[in-house]
């Protein structure tokens, strides 16, 4: 036969939903606690060293990557120089052939200009001076 009083516990747990399982959980909450807290207690300066320790490998790694990043970028940067280098001689030298095509003198055939007309004062000034002792003497 069975008790009536386990059967009203059991029927009052279903119909209302959990006093009889409300009692049950919370003191197994209650225990889990009391347990992570004793574990804690006891393993927690062994807990805290390991994550010490993996932090630190972590900490490695990640400063090795960013060695690696940074290598990378320079080398990117040399080459980007480099290729910006030569894009600035490639687009020169089609200028100047355009300039030239144009007749357009280059800044070196002005500075030519400029070095002859120089030398040409120069001479032209040392004939006046010349001719100027020459009228003096006569």
């Amino acid at each position: 036969m069975v008790d009536s009083s386990k059967k009203s516990d059991k029927t009052r747990s279903k119909a209302t939903g959990m006093p009889g399982d409300f009692r049950r959980y919370t003191q197994q909450i209650w225990l889990a606690g009391l347990g992570a807290f004793s574990r804690s207690d006891e393993e927690g300066g062994k807990f805290f060293d390991a994550l010490v320790k993996a932090g630190e490998e972590i900490e490695h790694r990640t400063r090795e990557a960013a060695g690696m990043v940074e290598e990378v970028r320079g080398r990117m940067r040399e080459k980007a120089s480099d290729t910006l280098g030569r894009v600035e001689r490639v687009l020169d030298d089609g200028l100047s052939s355009t300039l030239s095509r144009l007749g357009i003198p280059s800044q070196r055939d002005i500075d030519t200009l400029h070095s002859r007309l120089d030398a040409l004062t120069d001479l032209l000034r040392e004939l006046r001076e010349q001719k100027n002792k020459n009228d003096e003497h006569q």
